[in-house]
């Protein structure tokens, strides 16, 4: 037998290697070392499922997917990261056309380890990903108590998430949410059950946000978890085994629940989301306080953040969307006078009446701003204040002057028509003209007008995705999440100083992909 293990200030990470497979045997203090060789099996580090292949297990738990369950071990390395290491263990299947690369992150100031899984098809067919793990562990706050009850005895706390009623935390048993312990009367396989909480479109906290803690009350245990993607998602908690060890499941989206199917060409490769994952002595503040650290070590590094500016929005109990040069003055003044640093101009400053259905140009109304809003602007810099300006970038209102003058390959696509959510398109970023037409936005904005912020809201969904350019309407989704996260940091190298808002229609989207 070989191990694995690597370590830093705050994190530990300790594998088994037993003929060829690879087992997950610690998550810092969740030590399950003294584990039978009968349990340890089902430690896989991976699960991935292929189309065509038998899936080993019974219900719809991505447990003992094949080649999951079946991947044997090629090589592993660890390198040294200013902040703490970096572990990759390559897997590979039987058939030898798939390579399985799991990544695990730690830091020297959270427990909390960042994971994520790169596939490379090297065969000579070209292969149906339905399902990847970013994160795969069995034994969930199990440590020194892998006989005990985890059904009864852990509490699982979800955040549920809503227009106006963001991140509401509810919390019961495992047995209460429907996962009973050991169901099966001779105890010889799982039970089919999952604990499963899952995003589709684009609004990537629509009903849940996409966190979720353990507590075991008995051991004072917890482990948390985050999945960082800025549209569909899914995790889930089941058993596996005998239905005596408790398993988790991270991931980015995946056929059964987010309509996602990646065809894996030969020589190509793809990773997944990344996740993070912590397990701790303590109750769940204790876990919270170790994925707020982990979080101030993953964002991008900016001023903003730092300096923590006072900002006047003029919509909240103000304008509401009606802004005119004669209205916003009065505010300026007062928002100079109490101290504010910024002053941001909210919607409705690129038309002069209704307006929902027919945004996308995003030039100022010149009804509204007499003169100019560069007029405006300008008067909020003497002020001494940074203005901002509300935008939302990614939609086009079915009744916009663009909508009939642009072709079908921008927007998303489904089944050959476009895709209409409450009166608008959506833009799909993997177009690079539609790239290039949001960078001309931001252009004008910032050097012509002289804006120093941006409100970017985000009211529609696109829902599971679009087929246009893609294998799957969730593969559809994730390209073009991706491609939208990969324009926001060329704005961001463009325009150092801009500070931009996250605003997704309130808090529908305030994953760790996006923040």
């Amino acid at each position: 037998m070989t191990t694995i293990s690597v370590k830093t200030q705050a994190a530990h990470l300790e594998f088994e290697i037993q003929d060829g497979s690879v087992m997950m045997t610690r998550v810092n203090t969740n030590d399950l070392g003294s584990a039978s060789q009968e349990m340890k099996k089902h430690f896989q580090i991976a699960e991935v499922q292929i189309t065509g292949r038998n899936f080993h297990h019974k219900g719809v738990s991505f447990v003992d997917a094949n080649p999951g369950r079946d991947l044997k071990y090629v090589k592993h390395q660890i390198v040294d990261q200013p902040d703490g290491k970096l572990l990759s263990i390559q897997q590979e299947d039987s058939q030898h056309e798939l390579l399985v690369t799991s990544y695990y992150r730690l830091f020297d100031q959270s427990a909390v380890i960042r994971s994520w899984t790169t596939l490379d098809s090297v065969g000579d067919e070209a292969l149906g990903i339905e399902y990847v793990s970013s994160f795969a562990m069995a034994g969930v706050n199990q440590a020194g108590d892998l006989d005990g009850n985890y059904s009864e005895d852990n509490v699982v706390y979800i955040p549920n998430n809503d227009w106006t009623a963001e991140a509401q935390w509810k919390h019961r048993t495992l047995k209460d949410a429907g996962l009973d312990y050991w169901v099966d009367g001779e105890k010889n396989q799982a039970s089919t059950k999952r604990i499963n909480v899952t995003n589709n479109s684009s609004w990537s906290c629509s009903e849940y946000s996409p966190n979720g803690i353990l507590t075991n009350t008995k051991t004072n245990q917890s482990a948390i978890w985050q999945i960082e993607n800025n549209g569909a998602w899914h995790y889930e908690l089941t058993d596996i085994g005998r239905g005596n060890l408790l398993a988790i499941r991270l991931s980015g989206p995946e056929e059964l629940d987010n309509h996602w199917w990646k065809n894996l060409k030969p020589g190509d490769s793809f990773t997944t989301a990344t996740v993070a994952f912590g397990q701790l002595n303590g109750d769940y503040e204790a876990a919270l306080q170790e994925m707020t650290k982990y979080r101030r070590l993953i964002r991008r590094e900016n001023d903003d953040d730092k300096k923590l500016a006072v900002i006047f929005n003029d919509y909240m109990n103000g304008l509401a969307g009606d802004p005119t040069t004669a209205k916003e003055m009065p505010l300026v003044d007062a928002a100079q006078k109490v101290g504010c640093e910024y002053f941001v101009i909210d919607c409705g400053w690129y038309a002069p009446g209704y307006w929902w259905d027919s945004v996308g140009e995003w030039q100022p109304s010149e009804e509204r701003f007499p003169g100019g809003i560069e007029k405006l602007i300008k008067y909020i810099r003497d002020k001494g204040l940074t203005p901002g300006l509300w935008l939302e970038l990614e939609v086009v209102g079915i009744k916009s002057p663009l909508a009939d003058k642009l072709p079908d390959s921008w927007f998303f696509m489904r089944h050959g028509k476009r895709v209409i959510d409450a009166d608008r398109y959506h833009l799909d970023f993997t177009n690079p003209e539609v790239r290039e037409f949001a960078d001309g936005v931001i252009k004008r904005l910032v050097e012509q007008y002289g804006v120093g912020y941006i409100k970017m809201d985000y009211n529609i969904t696109t829902g599971i995705g679009t087929d246009q350019n893609a294998d799957s309407f969730g593969d559809g989704l994730l390209k073009h999440n991706r491609a939208y996260l990969k324009w926001l940091d060329s704005v961001f190298e463009k325009y150092p100083d801009l500070v931009i808002e996250n605003c997704g229609s309130g808090g529908m989207r305030h994953d760790y992909a996006m923040l």
